[in-house]
């Protein structure tokens, strides 16, 4: 729970704008970080493609 709390903490004291939209905590270790961040960087790379990208947030396009 400590990896938890330090995460919020973090996030907290990030400036209004510049926090992502996912923050994640693995503690196993398996690699699921990596593939939100692949998929969070396509699913930007479609906002963009099909003219959306105003949708888009500052930490979006990971």
């Amino acid at each position: 729970m400590t990896e938890v709390a330090e995460a919020v903490a973090r996030l907290v004291a990030m400036k209004h704008g510049t926090r992502p939209p996912r923050t994640h905590i693995d503690p196993s270790r398996d690699g699921s970080e990596v593939v939100s961040a692949v998929a969070d960087r396509l699913r930007a790379d479609f906002f963009r493609r099909i003219g959306l990208d105003s949708l888009l947030t500052a930490g979006s396009s990971l």
